[in-house]
């Protein structure tokens, strides 16, 4: 990992801690999974690295006990994180122009549950695909049926339906490779129950 992403995560992970269980382990897992999957001539990785790393430090001003999944709060955390991540940036002496475009970023990276399907965002797009993905990773897929209360079918059931969602709202893979990766790890989740 490029150093200064290792300064980002530092001090990013300083909120985490304050922000929603479990946030550190999602943070990390898309951190090391994600260069595997995209060619670093199709974005920016001095962007879509500090969007990543940074998407959910604004959950560090929100009240603990929370639905983290209103509507408002989502917006809210957006909001406090873009803020969040311009200060660190700011303090670690990033480019101006790609701070300016990581907030941008960062204030619309749940506006999928407004209905956007960011198809002209690639960023975002590879992003919103790890992001779901990380529910079928070993981890998620535990941290995800304890938030639901479920059994492990019905955590696939749920995941399952939320990819039929994904694709009617037109959220789609942003390449061959990282879909057949959810996939894989769809199926090691089965093979567990």
């Amino acid at each position: 990992m490029k150093k200064v992403y290792s300064k980002i995560l530092e001090k990013a992970l300083l909120y985490y801690e304050k922000g929603r269980p479990r946030d550190i382990e999602h943070i990390k897992w898309l951190v090391e999974t994600i260069p595997k999957f995209i060619d670093k001539s199709e974005v920016d990785f001095d962007i879509l690295m500090p969007v990543v790393i940074l998407h959910d430090v604004g959950y560090s001003k929100v009240e603990k006990g929370t639905d983290f999944f209103k509507l408002d709060i989502r917006k809210f955390h957006s909001e406090e994180g873009a803020k969040i991540a311009g200060k660190i940036l700011n303090e670690l002496g990033y480019p101006q122009d790609k701070i300016k475009e990581i907030k941008r970023l960062i204030c619309k990276h749940d506006n999928w549950a407004f209905g956007d399907s960011f198809e002209d965002e690639p960023i975002l797009r590879i992003f919103n695909n790890f992001d779901f993905m990380w529910v079928v990773s070993q981890i998620g897929f535990k941290v995800y049926a304890s938030f639901l209360k479920a059994n492990p079918e019905e955590t696939i059931r749920n995941i399952e339906e939320s990819e039929k969602t994904n694709i009617k709202d037109g959220r789609k893979w942003f390449n061959k490779k990282i879909e057949n990766y959810y996939k894989e790890l769809m199926e090691e989740r089965k093979r567990e129950i």
